[in-house]
């Protein structure tokens, strides 16, 4: 294909095969969601053969009218050889945008695949285009889209970063406060919304601390006029237990206590399980309220992400 006037049908050949891979992208891909809807191995082989099948033929119709340009395709068995074999690559590469795009952004964008793997199938076309620089440049666009798509699935499996995992999820940093744990109890932090934040301290053999921070007014349960709640079946006692905290507790079938604080439009509540309760430990938490720092909220990166 050095000549120019080449050009002009060399293109076209390849425009062609790029719209038919693009729409045997689509149906490949829902007989295999079919397929795998149906359950069991024999239904996903009999939707691979019952589209390979017609797309090898369809592919070898096409390639009659690419002898000019095409050398493989000038006899029988060549135009078959040419069809299965930009079927075969072009499928792998469709197969390989699917995974990368399943890992990056769980088929959120699927209408990406069509085009993308049509691509594939013209790169496996050009292949066997007789000019070499055409041959060398699919070779290299057919690389470089491996490895971009190879990094892209690698950098999707990495948790985020936790400023990332903060701003897709619309937690507010000011949430994200922390006493010091207790001696003798570890933090963990549990998870994070836009409406709350919370992280359980915990010792071995006892029952361990919950702090739950929200903004006052998030709690939509009846209250007194002291901020107690509601009675509702079983006895709850309000106390004040001095330095602005409230101490809860909860009597009846389940038995617990909360130890509140409410400082700065936001409310603090320690939850102390069973009746061997530590109070001072809860106190102490309290009293040692703080901005929880970027390792200790290490563990959301883990959680779920909003994409």
């Amino acid at each position: 294909m050095t000549q120019t006037k080449q050009a002009g049908p060399a293109i076209a050949h390849l425009a062609v095969v790029w719209l038919f891979g693009c729409a045997l992208t689509g149906v490949q891909l829902q007989a295999v969601l079919v397929a795998l809807f149906a359950g069991g191995t024999a239904p996903l082989i009999v939707a691979v053969v019952g589209v390979a099948a017609p797309a090898v033929a369809a592919l070898a119709w096409l390639g009659t009218a690419a002898r000019t340009i095409v050398p493989l395709t000038r006899r029988r068995r060549g135009v078959w050889a040419w069809a299965v074999s930009v079927h075969a690559l072009g499928t792998t590469g469709a197969f390989g945008v699917a995974v990368v795009n399943f890992q990056v952004n769980r088929l959120e964008n699927g209408l990406l695949l069509y085009p993308a793997g049509g691509t594939c199938y013209a790169l496996a076309a050009a292949l066997f285009l007789p000019d070499t620089g055409v041959r060398l440049g699919a070779l290299g666009a057919a690389a470089a889209l491996a490895v971009g798509g190879s990094y892209a699935a690698w950098d999707a499996t990495r948790p985020p970063t936790l400023d990332a995992w903060l701003t897709a999820n619309d937690v507010d940093r000011a949430l994200l406060r922390v006493g010091d744990p207790p001696p003798g109890y570890a933090l963990r932090v549990l998870g994070a919304s836009e409406d709350g934040f919370g992280a359980d301290y915990e010792r071995p053999h006892s029952d361990g601390l919950h702090l739950a921070v929200a903004r006052v007014g998030h709690d939509t349960r009846r209250a007194d006029a002291r901020g107690c709640p509601v009675p509702f079946g079983e006895p709850i006692r309000c106390t004040d237990d001095g330095g602005g905290r409230q101490l809860v507790t909860y009597e009846g079938g389940y038995q617990h206590q909360e130890l509140r604080l409410r400082r700065d439009r936001l409310t603090y509540t320690v939850t102390l399980q069973g009746t061997d309760n530590d109070l001072t430990a809860a106190r102490h938490i309290l009293s040692t309220l703080r901005p929880a720092t970027d390792r200790e909220l290490d563990g959301l990166r883990e959680l779920p992400m909003r994409r």
